[in-house]
């Protein structure tokens, strides 16, 4: 059976205290180096060194504490007791607003506040020390000259632009003062503090139900982060900090983007509390397990909050179109959002999905309606918040997609068998199977090539004339229960192989289809949706196993899920079975199935009223507009 692609979720959920290694740019280290490397003076070098001739005396605390018109500055920082830090021997940088910019009330209040947090709080989640204290200090030194300009990473993993006259945004008052352990600025003003996305979730209420999930204490958990730490010393070979800095990370960053990474910049749209109570209470329904699967709450939770979550981060690498042309309330086509969950490439796309679905992209986002359209908007460290009081993402576009097996792929589950006449206890299987490759072909009625589902079929041939009926049984994965689904079984002509396929291998075959799925306690159940319906010789045909009248209007849709499941023994199964008599296979058809896929489709999602052309729309019609369908010619 195939790898699931949602199947280490489950596994994910099983070991939530296991720390995970996620993939971290460089760009922040690359920086640091840069500031150290480049725009080096001698007398820098001879800094470093210790033998720098108009270096101050003392330390980066003493140079603070004797500056009367830093007073204020000084008093938040012993409060909190950074000045052992700055006092130390590792190497900074400060910027220190002045008391005509950071006043007495301003430093008093700061103080209250830090020693409120004490109370409840460790240090490194302190938000004077890391708003405040951490937001006007940085490792190493930096300086400036006329023509420089760095970015400057300061302790709490925030980017200040520092460049002549201003270090983010602010202006500074002196420059470039050395000291034994580091530069002092003196500037005209606090560093304003920007949340990341990530951060910012926290703070705001209207968010407070998405925030519960993702601080989730299963699932959030903080990195040390030596590059940002202050060494005290070194002992018996190991290093010792004084100040121990952490950055928060999430277990759910794999499945969705980490959103705390200040390197980038990314638009996430969040639904408000009411929003995510309400698709909570819908999407709830598609991810229920029986009882029999281990963690089944758990994978409830996570699935349905992902389900709601994935495809609503963008970066700005992939949308700079996007990001730069904001027309809100055209309804005119212009471009498309592409969520870091749309897969750009075709093959890939083919290769996942069965073809060129563009789940998790949205076209044209500012039109009324589109996925950036009537969102209130938060600028952060990282990028912008926009949030949701309506959804704007259709389940359609992203999780409630197309479930289309292959009949090539690995989700053969079982063959028929005979019993083995020649040793006891054995058995044989009575069909082979073959994978076939659809033929480009100049004639056009003969031409099947890109209407067959990624122009492969699988043909099973029948071993021994003699055999009876046979059958194929597939495995169904990634099923959501409580989703209505239209359910079809995809055949093939053998002329799509063969142009000079002979009159009996171009007979039809009659099939019958069995559905297999357990119910709420975990026992199968099954029903036959076909008894004995035959295929058109020379036609690829899309048998809707659910046309009765009992589905044909509604769809089929099943109790349970086994979505993100990695099954040993699959619990959802379709049999594929010959009907074919021996008399009707002596005259007018053949027992030679040629299966090209088996679909799960969205109830009314794929129409076939035009007997040439295959239409879908998985991504929903847009309030009526059908901006989006993908047609496929049969």
């Amino acid at each position: 059976m195939k790898t699931n692609l949602f199947s280490n979720i489950r596994k994910q959920v099983a070991k939530l205290t296991t720390p995970l290694t996620s993939w971290r740019g460089v760009g922040g280290e690359a920086l640091v180096l840069l500031a150290l490397f480049t725009g080096c003076s001698d007398t820098w070098n001879d800094h470093y060194e210790g033998t720098a001739a108009n270096v101050n005396e003392g330390s980066l605390w003493q140079a603070i504490q004797k500056n009367p018109n830093l007073s204020n500055f000084a008093q938040v920082i012993q409060a909190t007791g950074y000045d052992r830090q700055l006092n130390s021997s590792q190497t900074f940088t400060v910027f220190a607003p002045t008391n005509d910019h950071f006043t007495a009330t301003d430093a008093q209040n700061l103080i209250s506040q830090y020693q409120q947090d004490k109370l409840t709080m460790k240090d490194e989640d302190n938000t004077v020390l890391k708003e405040f204290v951490k937001n006007h200090v940085a490792l190493y030194n930096f300086s400036t000259s006329p023509s420089s300009t760095d970015s400057v990473r300061l302790l709490n993993g925030k980017y200040a632009v520092l460049q002549a006259g201003e270090v983010g945004g602010v202006k500074t008052l002196s420059n470039n003062e050395l000291y034994r352990n580091g530069v002092l600025f003196t500037v005209g003003g606090q560093l304003s503090y920007h949340p990341n996305i990530f951060e910012y979730i926290k703070k705001d209420h209207d968010l407070d139900s998405l925030a519960n999930f993702l601080y989730n204490p299963s699932f959030y958990y903080k990195e040390f982060e030596p590059g940002l730490s202050v060494v005290d010393s070194v002992s018996d070979g190991k290093t010792v900090y004084m100040d121990s800095v952490t950055v928060q990370r999430n277990r759910l960053f794999d499945y969705l983007q980490d959103i705390n990474d200040e390197d980038s910049t990314y638009w996430m749209v969040m639904p408000t509390n009411e929003v995510w109570k309400q698709l909570v209470d819908e999407y709830s329904q598609y991810f229920n397990y029986n009882k029999k699967v281990q963690l089944r709450d758990s994978m409830n939770y996570v699935n349905t909050r992902l389900a709601i979550l994935q495809g609503t981060v963008f970066s700005k690498s992939y949308n700079k179109g996007v990001f730069a042309n904001q027309s809100s309330g055209t309804t005119e086509v212009t471009d498309s959002a592409l969520s870091e969950h749309a897969i750009q490439s075709y093959h890939i796309r083919s290769a996942i999905w069965g073809k060129e679905f563009n789940y998790y992209e949205y076209l044209n986002p500012w039109r009324p309606g589109g996925v950036f359209d009537q969102t209130d908007v938060v600028t952060c460290s990282n990028g912008m918040v926009r949030k949701a009081t309506t959804w704007p993402i259709n389940k359609l576009e992203t999780f409630a997609r197309y479930n289309i097996i292959e009949a090539e792929s690995g989700n053969i589950w079982e063959y028929s068998k005979i019993p083995n006449t020649k040793k006891e206890g054995d058995s044989i299987q009575t069909i082979t199977p073959i994978t076939r490759d659809v033929v480009r072909n100049g004639v056009d009625t003969l031409n099947f090539y890109d209407k067959v589902w990624n122009n492969k079929y699988m043909e099973f041939v029948v071993q021994e004339s003699s055999y009876p009926n046979h059958s194929v049984t597939y495995a169904l994965t990634d099923v959501l229960s409580n989703v209505p689904y239209d359910i079809y079984v995809v055949t093939s002509p053998a002329i799509a192989y063969d142009p000079n396929a002979s009159s009996f291998e171009r007979r039809p075959v009659k099939l019958r289809c069995t559905l297999y799925y357990p119910d709420e306690d975990g026992k199968t159940k099954s029903e036959q949706l076909i008894s004995a319906q035959s295929t058109t010789a020379d036609k690829i045909d899309y048998i809707k196993l659910t046309s009765s009248s009992k589905y044909d209007e509604t769809g089929f849709t099943f109790p349970t899920s086994n979505f993100g499941l990695d099954e040993e023994s699959p619990s959802f199964k379709l049999k594929i079975e010959t009907r074919v008599s021996s008399g009707e296979l002596n005259r007018t058809h053949s027992r030679t199935m040629r299966i090209d896929c088996i679909l799960l489709v969205p109830h009314g999602t794929l129409d076939l009223s035009d007997p040439k052309v295959v239409k879908m729309t998985p991504h929903g019609d847009y309030n009526g507009l059908n901006l989006r369908s993908w047609e496929m010619q049969r």
